[in-house]
C-alpha cells in the first residue's frame, strides 16, 4: 500500500503515548508497504530523529510549528468553538502541504493520528480515511476535573465541552475512527460518534525477550510522560499518598519514578524516603529489567496506559487502579491487582514483594495475556482490509 501518515508530533524518540504508537505503528507498517510521514517539527527534536525514521519511511515530510504563535492561537482560541488543541494546531503551511500531497493522489490510505489533525484531512475526497483517536479525551477530561482544585474546574468543563463536540462531528470525515478500549468506544457512540471501531494496541516486541524471573531488591517502578496531567496527578498521588504505607511495611523499598520532563514537585520528591525521579528512559529494557513490580495509581486515565501493557510484557507484576485496568480486559488476580484507594494499592504491593514467588506465576499468565491479545500486527492487517475494501468499491 502507499499510504499518507499524518502526525502532530514527530514520532521520535517514542518516548510518549501518541509518538511511542506512532513510532511501533509505522514499524509494523514498514515490512511490507510504502509510507510517507507528514508531521509538525517545533525544533526539540533529537539529532538523529530523523535518520531513524528514514528506515520506516518512503518519504518524510515536515512542517515547521512555532510554539510560540501556536499558544496566543490557542489563548485566543480559548473564545472559538474549538477545543484548545485544535487552535494550537492551526496551520496554513500544514494544510496546503496535506492539499498538495492530496492532489499527487494514488494514495491507498490516509491515516490520520488525533484528532488535532483531522481538520487537515477532512476535505481530502478518499474513501480509506481512518482517524486513530486512541481515546476519548472528553472523558478523559470528565473524569480529571474530579481531582483538579475549584479554581480549575470551569476552564477544564468548558474544555470538555468542546472536545465532546469536536471529537464527535470529526468522526463524521473518516470511514473508520480508531479507539483501544470498549469504554472509549461506548462513550464516544453515546454521544453521537459514528464508525468507531475498537482496534487492539500493540507493545513493543523486545520486552518479551526479558527472562521472567525474580529481580534483586525491592524496587517499586512507575513510568510515564512527566509533564502530562494524568501522569503527575499518579506520580504525586504515589510518593505523597502511597508510598509512606509501603515503607512502613517494607523499609528496604525504593521507589522509581521515570519519565520525561519531571515537574518540579515531582523532582522534589529525589532522595527523600528511598524515591527517586531518575528522567527520561533511553532504554526501556534496561528499566523493566530491574523493576520488581510497576505501581501505576492512574486516577483518571482513559484508553490503555503502554506503562501497563509494557510491565505485563516484560514480566513485571502489576499493581494499578480500575480507571487503568478497565481498557485491558486483565482479570484480576489473575493477570494483575487492582486497588481503588491508597489503602488497597499498599496492601497489594506489599503482597507482591512478600511473596515474589506467586508474583512471579501472576507476571507469567499477564504476559502470556499480553502476547495473545495485543500486537501491532493486528492493526496492520485492519488497514490493509480497509484499503483492500475500498478498492474494490471505486471498481
Amino acid at each position: 500500500m502507499k499510504i499518507l501518515f499524518l502526525t502532530a508530533r514527530f514520532p521520535y524518540p517514542p518516548d510518549r503515548g501518541d509518538r511511542l504508537n506512532a513510532y511501533h505503528l509505522l514499524r509494523a507498517l514498514a515490512a511490507r508497504h510504502r509510507v510517507t510521514l507528514l508531521s509538525f517539527v517545533d525544533g526539540r527534536e533529537p539529532g538523529g530523529g530523523r535518520a531513524s525514521l528514514e528506515a520506516l519511511c518512503e518519504r518524510i515530510e515536515t512542517v515547521r510549528l512555532s510554539r510560540g504563535r501556536s499558544w496566543m492561537q490557542a489563548v485566543v482560541g480559548t473564545f472559538s468553538a474549538d477545543p484548545s488543541q485544535v487552535s494550537y494546531y492551526r496551520s496554513r503551511a500544514m494544510a496546503e502541504r496535506v492539499a498538495a500531497l492530496s492532489r499527487e493522489g494514488g494514495w491507498d490510505l490516509i491515516f490520520v493520528q488525533l484528532f488535532r489533525m483531522a481538520p487537515f484531512a477532512a476535505a481530502i475526497p478518499s474513501r480509506s480515511k481512518v482517524l486513530f483517536l486512541t481515546d476519548s479525551i472528553a472523558l478523559a477530561l470528565e473524569r480529571r476535573m474530579r481531582f483538579q482544585p475549584g479554581w480549575q474546574r470551569l476552564p477544564l468543563a468548558w474544555e470538555r465541552a468542546r472536545v465532546s463536540r469536536f471529537e464527535v462531528g470529526a468522526t463524521r470525515w473518516f470511514r473508520e475512527n480508531w479507539v483501544v478500549s470498549q469504554v472509549d468506544a461506548q462513550h464516544l457512540a453515546g454521544r453521537g460518534a459514528v464508525n468507531v471501531h475498537v482496534v487492539a494496541h500493540g507493545v513493543d516486541e523486545r520486552l518479551f525477550e526479558i527472562p521472567l524471573a525474580p529481580r534483586p531488591g525491592e524496587r517499586v517502578t512507575f513510568l510515564g510522560n512527566l509533564g502530562v496531567p494524568h501522569n503527575v496527578d499518579a506520580a504525586t498521588h504515589l510518593a505523597h499518598d502511597i508510598w509512606p504505607g509501603i515503607r512502613r511495611l517494607r523499609p528496604a523499598a525504593t521507589l522509581e519514578i521515570a519519565g520525561a520532563d519531571p515537574v518540579a514537585t515531582l523532582r522534589r520528591f529525589h532522595g527523600r524516603d528511598g524515591i527517586m525521579v531518575t528522567g527520561a528512559q533511553d532504554d526501556l529494557v534496561a528499566l523493566w529489567s530491574r523493576a520488581s513490580l510497576l505501581l501505576a495509581p492512574l486516577r483518571f486515565s482513559t484508553g490503555i496506559q503502554n506503562k501497563v501493557l509494557e510491565a505485563m510484557a516484560a514480566g513485571v507484576p502489576v499493581v494499578t487502579t480500575p480507571e487503568a485496568a478497565e481498557g485491558i480486559g486483565a482479570r484480576e488476580g489473575e493477570h494483575l491487582l487492582i486497588g481503588g484507594d491508597p489503602a488497597s494499592l499498599v496492601a497489594h504491593t506489599v503482597s507482591i514483594l512478600r511473596d515474589p514467588a506467586g508474583a512471579l506465576a501472576m507476571a507469567a499468565r499477564a504476559r502470556c495475556f499480553v502476547r495473545e491479545r495485543f500486537s501491532w500486527e493486528t492493526q496492520v492487517r485492519r488497514l490493509e482490509e480497509i484499503a483492500r475494501t475500498a478498492r474494490q468499491e471505486r471498481a
